[in-house]
């Protein structure tokens, strides 16, 4: 399974399907189809995009842009982005920025603003985490070859060019307490949060 077999199999389960849970049903069910090189293939993909992602620049935006951001969330945020598809996952990725600009987000600005005051906010399919987009490929590989989930992960890391250290969060840290930093470096987001949308 190449890159563009891995997207566009993220990408039907997203036109396919209503909710994660479904989507992860169609997901687990396309995948128990295929041999278990591509079930392989799909997690190390599903791997160096979560690499590819943990980055300063993309923690500050989404820190900026979601409530109630954790190091856990940020996690299940970066397998969320992922399911948005490619479009969205590299303009994001490449420019951090963008993230506010993304419809599901502001979508979710939105529900809160409209729902201040209430208990709950927002439902578990407007959150922006997808953890279990992680495990996907566990039961189809488990199905098909019989061997565990860290049999599945050793043979997708394998095929990276990835070391184990490589999973640390990359780029520049700054301190993020300047509004004016904040400002220079994530000018849209600054403009949403002043409330100018």
């Amino acid at each position: 399974m190449d890159a563009d077999a891995f997207w566009a199999l993220i990408e039907q389960s997203g036109r396919e399907t209503r909710t994660q849970k479904r989507r992860l049903i169609w997901l687990d069910a396309q995948l128990s189809e295929l041999p278990a090189d591509d079930i392989i293939d799909f997690q190390m993909w599903l791997d160096v995009c979560e690499y590819r992602s943990n980055t300063w620049e993309l923690w500050v935006a989404y820190l900026l842009t979601l409530p109630l951001g954790s190091d856990d969330g940020f996690l299940y945020f970066r397998y969320w982005l992922v399911g948005l598809g490619r479009g969205t996952f590299e303009r994001v990725v490449a420019d951090p920025d963008t993230l506010i600009e993304v419809p599901e987000v502001l979508h979710l600005w939105k529900v809160i603003r409209k729902r201040a005051g209430k208990k709950r906010l927002w439902t578990d399919d407007e959150w922006p985490e997808f953890e279990l987009l992680a495990y996907v490929a566990w039961e189809p590989y488990k199905k098909r070859t019989g061997l565990d989930l860290t049999t599945l992960h050793e043979k997708a890391h394998a095929r990276t060019d990835l070391d184990d250290d490589d999973y640390e969060i990359r780029g520049e840290q700054w301190i993020i307490d300047s509004e004016e930093e904040l400002t220079r470096r994530f000018p849209r987001i600054a403009y949403y949060r002043e409330g100018r949308t």
